[in-house]
């Protein structure tokens, strides 16, 4: 009875002594690297979304990433650009997931000779958790000799 007792009473002080990062508490981002929307992906027409445990060292630099789920043809791209992700210095090292979103824009502007449209790719983020990758996507012509086929 007694040591049910003195467990009682101490889960709430080592609760209270564990540290926990509020969103506020993780520390800024000060180098952020986008990853690239690999060729093979959009050519193929492949999106898809990365998740990535990313192990933050007290002096700001990633010391370990893991891919968690992911397109084998992303995997690579995100994680050679975490990598090279620096955040500010804190007092503890930290973990954090990362999601990136792969997504293709349906855009088959014709653009002219003089202004011909190029591929743009558009990054944008809610750091630290969340990369959204978006670039336009191929177009496909088609005739009307390959529509009777």
């Amino acid at each position: 009875m007694r040591i049910a007792l003195a467990v009682l009473l101490a889960v709430p002080l080592l609760h209270a002594q564990t540290p926990v990062l509020a969103d506020s508490d993780v520390p800024a981002v000060v180098n952020f690297v986008a990853p690239a929307y690999p060729r093979l992906a959009k050519d193929n027409r492949i999106t898809g979304t990365t998740v990535t445990d990313v192990k933050v060292s007290a002096d700001g630099r990633v010391s370990d990433a893991t891919i968690i789920s992911a397109h084998p043809l992303f995997a690579n791209y995100v994680l050679t650009a975490l990598r090279q992700w620096r955040f500010r210095a804190s007092h503890t090292e930290y973990h954090l997931k990362v999601r990136v979103q792969f997504d293709l824009l349906d855009d088959c502007s014709e653009g002219t000779d003089k202004h011909p449209v190029t591929s743009e790719t558009y990054v944008s983020a809610e750091l630290p958790g969340i990369v959204y990758v978006r670039t336009a996507a191929r177009c496909i012509e088609t005739s009307n000799s390959d529509q009777q086929h």
